[in-house]
């Protein structure tokens, strides 16, 4: 691969940023959930909507330990690792149908790329969520495998966002300069993962449908608590700020 140091370096999360599955995603983890609370009892209850606030962004180990956490009844190893592989297996049977590109990125892609902007995509998903939700979006062009890094398939040990280590590996694997690298995450974990990382610019985006519009500025506001240096709504907004971007 040519060495990217000397060029600026867009890094995209997917969830929720790039591709909108997060909507999708959260709904079917939810409906496992209940079900896993009829087996499992002691789960806090979450309606849908709190469900989606709550856990946009998170991996669904992660959610099992907070919904059980001041629970008597704990899940051992065995039932995580089934109920985690279950609520893969039903995410990606839905978002290879339902997924869909956020507004306007498809065109941004284009516009970058025809700019001779360098971009990739940097994701807590599997590699085949990863491409199950790219195909249904049609994005499979903007991003072939040397440019997707997945914190669950691309590293060594699974170590997922909040923590650096994906960002450092896809910048390692780019050979990228991390202060000329920009991060666009929807998520404090992923803000707060690009920070730890010591990317150059951090570029919070709060335009996916998971985020309701009466939502989008305490979203955005604590994006910014996290360390995002700006906010975008709109993802036709990243053009122009790129172009002004002091990296």
């Amino acid at each position: 691969m040519k060495p990217l140091r000397h060029v600026m370096v867009v890094l995209f999360d997917h969830d929720g940023t790039v591709v909108d599955s997060e909507t999708i995603a959260l709904e079917s983890a939810w409906r496992l959930t209940n079900e896993v609370a009829r087996e499992f009892a002691g789960a806090q209850h979450y309606e849908l909507e709190d469900f989606v606030k709550s856990f946009a962004g998170k991996p669904y180990r992660e959610i099992l330990a907070k919904i059980y956490a001041d629970s008597v009844t704990t899940l051992n190893e065995r039932d995580i690792d089934r109920l985690v592989a279950e609520e893969e297996k039903r995410a990606i049977e839905r978002l290879s149908v339902h997924a869909t590109a956020t507004e306007g990125t498809p065109e941004v892609l284009s516009s970058l790329r025809d700019d001779g902007f360098e971009f990739a995509l940097v994701s807590n998903s599997s590699l085949e969520r990863l491409s199950a939700c790219l195909s249904a979006a049609a994005l499979t062009d903007y991003f072939p495998s040397d440019r997707i890094f997945s914190a669950q398939g691309s590293l060594p040990v699974r170590r997922p966002k909040p923590l650096p280590d994906i960002y450092l590996y896809a910048v390692k694997c780019l050979e990228a300069e991390v202060s000329r690298c920009v991060a666009v995450e929807d998520s404090i974990s992923g803000v707060r993962s690009a920070v730890a990382a010591g990317i150059g610019h951090i570029i919070g985006y709060v335009g996916g449908t998971h985020i309701s519009e009466n939502e989008r500025r305490s979203r955005a506001d604590a994006l910014v608590s996290a360390g995002a240096q700006q906010i975008i709504e709109r993802m036709h907004d990243l053009i122009g700020l790129l172009a002004a971007t002091p990296v």
